[in-house]
């Protein structure tokens, strides 16, 4: 069997779960159906799972995902699930905020250049992943608020904005025509907080050493002409003419770079190798707005060709 013998009820379960929002909750909310599907979003994990087990012929299964318990759909050989944007079997696929993919294990995502463990019905493992406060998905993203700070992540990278309450009316309530409901009890975020931006890459996709070396990783990057280590900082020529400096931090598993003096996109570059994956980290100037139309996808190109060049 195909995917496209799959039975419509499901794919329209699986639509259903990229189009509205989860808020966390250990409980099922116990609103009707209907009273669900009118407010446009689901209150808790639990009650996702009984309206799509409600429209699809599935049955419900243990599961873990998201630090804890997770409730799993299966049926004719397909695996659905809240936060779960697709209805799988064995293919791989591609969807909104990266690809999927399911095996003996559970079912794996790949985001931010990397693919971990999503979800698992194998009682022996440790649960996947960590809590959040809400979640839902755009275009080509998904959008994620955990302790005041809002991730939008896609195939590629991950982006972090304090999550105040007048950017999630403005791309959630007004966009969506979600009902306001879904933003009560949320913490207030600190606006204060940077934007960062985070690619990461498979360690042995990127075995060349010259990687973990800060001036030559600053020195393949289009907008500078060179960068040399002076003492504790970096002395940055952009191509524009412009001189930068950066405080420079070695520790075991990387580098780390802050500012000091000039005008440069990133006021902080992080590089760290973790287990497999190599990832940088870039805190932006405040005077870049990461959620401007196609910035965003742009600094994420950017960095992830950095990781190419050296790689």
């Amino acid at each position: 069997m195909t995917a496209t013998d799959i039975d419509p009820r499901i794919t329209d379960a699986a639509a259903l779960v990229r189009q509205m929002p989860l808020r966390w909750s250990d409980e099922d909310g116990g609103h009707t159906v209907e009273d669900v599907l009118a407010g446009g979003w689901f209150q808790g994990p639990k009650e996702c799972a009984r309206v799509l087990t409600d429209m699809a012929p599935m049955e419900l299964a243990a599961g873990s995902a998201f630090g804890g318990r997770w409730p799993l759909l299966v049926g004719s050989g397909w695996t659905l699930a809240p936060a779960l944007p697709v209805a799988l079997r064995t293919e791989g696929v591609v969807t909104n905020d990266g690809e999927y993919r399911w095996d003996r294990q559970g079912v794996w995502r790949e985001a931010v250049g990397v693919e971990e463990l999503y979800l698992t019905s194998d009682g022996s493992q440790p649960a996947p992943g960590e809590p959040f406060d809400l979640l839902w998905f755009g275009d080509s993203e998904r959008f994620t608020v955990r302790d005041g700070v809002l991730e939008i992540e896609d195939l590629f990278g991950m982006l972090r904005v304090p999550a105040t309450a007048g950017l999630l009316e403005r791309i959630l309530i007004r966009a969506k025509r979600v009902d306001p409901a879904v933003l009560s009890s949320l913490d207030p975020a600190d606006s204060t907080q940077p934007q960062t931006i985070e690619v990461r890459r498979q360690a042995i996709l990127s075995a060349d050493e010259r990687l973990l070396e800060p001036a030559t990783f600053l020195g393949a990057r289009a907008d500078v002409e060179s960068a040399h280590i002076r003492g504790d900082n970096i002395d940055v020529q952009t191509v524009g003419g412009a001189t930068v400096i950066f405080a420079l931090e070695e520790f075991e598993s990387g580098w780390r770079l802050t500012l000091r003096n000039g005008s440069y996109a990133f006021n902080r570059i992080r590089l760290e190798q973790r287990a497999a994956t190599i990832g940088v980290r870039v805190t932006l100037d405040d005077g870049l707005d990461a959620l401007a139309p196609g910035m965003r996808g742009r600094i994420i190109f950017d960095l992830r060709s950095d990781l190419v060049a050296l790689g």
